[in-house]
């Protein structure tokens, strides 16, 4: 006799089935049948290094833009990014806590981010808060899926985040500003300026945070300010000048099961970065630039006794050139050279640095105006363990305007960071007794992947639009924090094979309507002890409608479901499954001012991302912005 779960599974089963035949169906009909049509030129720079038409790329890229920025009601950089295939947000709860982005099943460590093609991850342990990064000041975000080594070095093993600020403006003077007030306490006050002065343009970004939290010690400030500089030294040179300071304070709440009421957190960061492009003919591109990023973090332990402070600064400085030349319109040519140092101060894991110079080519060919192949590879030399060569090929098939085929092919690899190779011999004690320690290991080498991916988009008609893609990782070497002897200690011991499937798609049955779907698959497991690495959802759903209505009206429905979790890395301790909807309106009053109003988590639902740490139930917030 069958059992009542046996027959659900099966019915599970059929419904996946159905599901990606019908899929299928639909991206054969687009082949035959698709309907030609003209769509806006979307500019993309991450996948090559260089500008190029988002409908020619042969990698899997997704675009946040401004319009969609403009129109969010979102309260950090992280709300961008959620609802975008294979991307999982580590959210610790609350305005201000701490959330990193993890892709493909990666670590967080394992996805690179820049700002306008500045690496932010932080060295000391890899990773970058996203709420550090000042959401007003961004003009639109790309969103490269798989790994980007063989361009970008270390880090991008799961995908690339490249956050483009905004320009100053073309013509004139224009001044923005932004209040709002919401649950929990919560305001947000926004002043940007920029003008156009001969060659001369400039934009000045400034905003403050504050909130009281939805928890016992959740309280937190945050006060931020950047400026860009631009001058146009010729009308195909041009030099570019950004630095930018970032300063918050914070009550550290803990785990639900172990709260710390009187820890408290204090992060700053700056930075300083100029660039200069000179384009002497329109098939020929020069850049080079020079940055500088400064992080510290300072975190006072008061729940021990005695009171304890922490105080960790890194400092990372890199300059690199890059030249580009495109020949008779079939060959493309990117060559480049990137130096850093990364230098790291603290009174845990003490004074270390350590110096990676690099040099990359990509090539490009495109054959019948169809077929793009493109070759890459990238030779990254550090100063503490040595090269890592990392390799990628990648291919792009258009079977017409409105379908195309990508294949990917590449290496990728994450370096050790400060914590993973110099934390001190640290022990724990409780009285007189003796329970374990944490220790470093200055002999890592790095994490490694190879990754295969193969899909293909198409826009069905002027209203449908899908895609489909297939990865496969294999991630080798990888640094496992495990114990030995109640000591701590990290070592290359680890190997995963991750499988995915990604699935998009937007229907557009009315001008003013717009219907998003994303189905990520995904089985990402240790190939040693075949159990689920920590974190890593099999199943991830996202639904978006927007609708542009009368009278300056934009309503805007999210939904996202996460599946089952592990908290271990044994596949004991579950974390459970969530949905979350999100609903923002928007009403243009006139052409200088809007208000809008969010809803967060409409069910009110109790749920966690990581476990112990609970985010917050239902809430509103109000904004209004004028523009002049």
């Amino acid at each position: 006799m069958e059992r009542k779960g046996d027959k659900m599974k099966s019915r599970v089963f059929a419904a996946k089935v159905f599901f990606w035949a019908v899929l299928l169906f639909f991206i054969c009909i687009g082949y035959v049948f698709g309907e030609e049509e003209v769509t806006m030129e979307r500019i993309v720079v991450t996948p090559t290094r260089v500008e190029s038409d988002y409908d020619q790329a042969s990698r899997e890229v997704n675009i946040v833009t401004s319009g969609q920025i403009d129109g969010a009601v979102a309260t950090d950089t992280a709300e961008l990014l959620t609802n975008l295939p294979s991307t999982n947000i580590t959210d610790y709860g609350g305005i201000g806590s701490t959330k990193n982005i993890r892709m493909r099943g990666s670590s967080a460590a394992q996805v690179l981010v820049m700002v306008d093609g500045r690496p932010v991850n932080n060295p000391r342990d890899g990773t970058v808060d996203l709420t550090t990064l000042p959401l007003d000041d961004i003009r639109k975000i790309e969103v490269l899926r798989g790994p980007a080594s063989s361009l970008y070095g270390s880090a991008a093993m799961g995908g690339v985040v490249n956050i483009i600020t905004k320009n100053p403006p073309k013509t004139g003077f224009q001044t923005t500003v932004n209040s709002g007030y919401g649950k929990f306490g919560s305001f947000t006050e926004r002043l940007s300026h920029g003008g156009k002065i001969s060659r001369f343009g400039y934009i000045i970004n400034g905003g403050y945070i504050s909130t009281e939290g939805f928890r016992t010690n959740s309280e937190f400030s945050s006060k931020d300010f950047n400026t860009k500089l631009q001058y146009t030294l010729t009308d195909n040179m041009g030099l570019s000048f950004n630095c930018g300071y970032y300063k918050d304070h914070s009550g550290t709440p803990g785990k639900i099961d172990s709260p710390t009421p009187e820890d408290k957190q204090d992060n700053r960061k700056d930075f300083l970065d100029l660039k200069w492009e000179f384009k002497p003919v329109k098939t020929v591109g020069f850049i080079a630039r020079a940055y500088n990023n400064y992080d510290r973090l300072e975190f006072n332990q008061k729940s021990l006794t005695p009171a304890a402070k922490y105080i960790h600064t890194t400092n990372t400085r890199g300059f690199g050139a890059q030249y580009n030349q495109e020949f008779g319109g079939i060959y493309q040519l990117v060559v480049g050279y990137d130096h850093v140092g990364n230098f790291n101060d603290s009174t845990t894991s003490a004074k270390h640095q350590y110096d990676v110079n690099a040099g990359f080519i990509e090539n490009k060919l495109t054959l019948m105006d169809k077929l793009d192949l493109g070759l890459g590879l990238r030779v990254d030399d550090y100063s503490n363990f040595g090269a890592s060569v990392n390799p990628n090929f990648n291919a792009g098939y258009r079977f017409n305007e409105n379908n195309k085929a990508h294949f990917l092919v590449s290496r990728s690899f994450r370096a050790p960071t400060f914590n993973d190779l110099y934390w001190p011999r640290t022990d724990y004690w409780w009285g007189n007794t003796w329970f374990g320690a944490e220790e470093g290991n200055p002999n890592l080498k790095p994490e490694k992947g190879i990754t295969i991916e193969a899909g293909m988009d198409s826009k069905i008609n002027k209203y449908v639009s899908a895609g489909l893609t297939y990865y496969h990782n294999i991630f080798d070497e990888l640094i496992n924090w495990a114990e030995l002897d109640s000591v701590w200690s990290p070592t290359n011991i680890g190997t995963a094979i991750i499988d995915g499937l990604e699935l998009e798609s937007t229907v557009s049955p009315l001008p003013d309507l717009d219907l998003n779907f994303c189905y990520t698959f995904l089985r990402a497991k240790d190939d040693k002890t075949n159990k689920y690495l920590v974190y890593q959802p099999k199943g991830k759903y996202d639904l978006g409608l927007l609708y542009r209505g009368p009278a300056g009206f934009t309503f805007q429905l999210k939904g996202q479901y996460t599946g089952l979790r592990f908290h271990d890395a044994a596949n004991l301790i579950k974390v459970k499954s969530f949905m979350v909807l999100n609903f923002d309106i928007s009403k243009k009053i006139n052409k200088d001012i809007t208000c809008y109003l969010s809803l967060k988590n409409l069910q009110g639902k109790k749920y966690q991302v990581i476990k112990d740490y609970p985010s917050a139930g239902f809430s509103v917030d109000g904004s209004l912005k004028a523009e002049f």
